[in-house]
């Protein structure tokens, strides 16, 4: 039994456009007559009965499906980002604190050799007393 589009319109009570576009939405397999018409057999129209009625079709099923694998995949890729970003911290944070380690002790070596040169300085300081110049007169100077 072969059914037109019209003909399958009104008895899911839906505008024949409505089920041009299921056709196309839910690729209904279906032929085509002379005039290029959407010919329907027994099978389309039980499909396009579940469409209208369940309102979800088997594709669409495993569409969500598909779309809830690539979400639990999304989340734990983002979870391994995150726990990446955290341990790219953590060793930066160490390399900071080994640095300022580093630097702390290079500061007190300095203020150690600091501490010395000044112990050194006031232990060293000859008092210099000055020279006293020879008066020389003038006739020395030609001589």
């Amino acid at each position: 039994m072969e059914l037109k589009t019209s003909t399958v319109a009104k008895r899911l009570g839906v505008s024949a456009k409505t089920i041009q576009r299921w056709v196309k939405k839910y690729d209904i397999p279906c032929e085509k007559n002379e005039a290029g018409h959407y010919v329907f057999d027994e099978q389309a129209v039980t499909k396009l009965e579940k469409i209208k009625f369940l309102g979800v079709d088997e594709q669409e099923n495993e569409q969500a499906e598909q779309i809830e694998k690539i979400h639990g995949r999304l989340n734990q890729l983002e979870q391994k980002i995150d726990q990446k970003a955290d341990d790219v911290v953590s060793f930066q944070l160490l390399q900071h604190r080994k640095e300022m380690e580093e630097m702390l002790e290079q500061l007190q070596q300095l203020e150690q050799r600091l501490a010395n040169l000044e112990q050194q300085k006031t232990v060293h300081i000859p008092k210099e007393e000055p020279k006293k110049t020879k008066r020389r007169g003038i006739i020395s100077l030609f001589i």
